[in-house]
């Protein structure tokens, strides 16, 4: 062979071997593994059946057309969520601050669901949507209680809350597990409550020292007796 041949034959079998690369760098073609604990919804984007209204739910390892399919995981584990405090107001106008923490996980028969409803991130739907029922929760609940009925009854206070976010959380996909707030009293309240507890403390501290001098006056006449 003739070394214009072999060079022109070189030639086309790396023009081959340049398109291979092109195609297998672009081709639409992967996989995702949905690790435990999570839930993942394969979506078609194109077609008579695409969109949210034909969502598969898919565990394991998913194989997918990037140009038709999309994957969106959800978590199915405990999330807990630390959030920003904010204030509420009891019915006779005092202002509590509450600093909520909630444990919840997702339902995962409900995942689609979800997706449809929101198409948003779990993250930003705990910022938005969580937040907010759980604010309501609380300002419902405030609504019905007086300043001092809340730090009296405070295992009631949050009973009721508890209640109102396990139905509305529920409905929508996410399961309550646990909800822990910090709530602080006006410093008003805080300082009356101060002031009542010095006031019981200083009762307790009178009736023992009374008692005491009873028992040595009764000690000292029935030795002097």
């Amino acid at each position: 062979m003739d070394q214009p041949s072999l060079i022109k034959r070189l030639l086309k079998y790396f023009g081959i071997f340049i398109v291979l690369i092109i195609l297998w760098v672009i081709q639409p073609f992967t996989y995702e593994n949905i690790d435990a604990g999570n839930v993942g919804i394969k979506i078609n984007l194109y077609g008579s059946d695409r969109g949210v209204d034909n969502i598969t739910i898919v565990t394991g390892r998913v194989w997918y057309n990037t140009w038709t399919t999309k994957i969106v995981e959800f978590p199915t584990y405990t999330q807990s969520v630390d959030y920003d405090p904010f204030v509420v107001t009891t019915k006779d106008a005092a202002e509590f601050k509450v600093d909520p923490k909630l444990n919840y996980h997702v339902n995962a028969t409900m995942v689609p669901q979800i997706y449809r409803q929101y198409r948003k991130p779990l993250n930003e739907i705990e910022q938005q949507f969580m937040r907010n029922t759980i604010y309501d929760a609380y300002r419902i609940v405030a609504n019905s209680f007086s300043s001092d009925s809340v730090m009296s009854n405070r295992e009631k206070f949050e009973d009721r809350i508890q209640n109102i976010l396990t139905k509305n959380l529920s409905k929508d996909g996410f399961i309550y597990d646990q909800l822990t707030s910090a709530i602080t009293p006006p410093e008003s309240l805080r300082q009356m409550i101060d002031e009542k507890n010095a006031s019981i403390q200083a009762r307790l501290k009178a009736e023992n020292q009374a008692k005491q001098a009873d028992a040595e006056a009764k000690v000292k006449l029935a030795t002097a007796t």
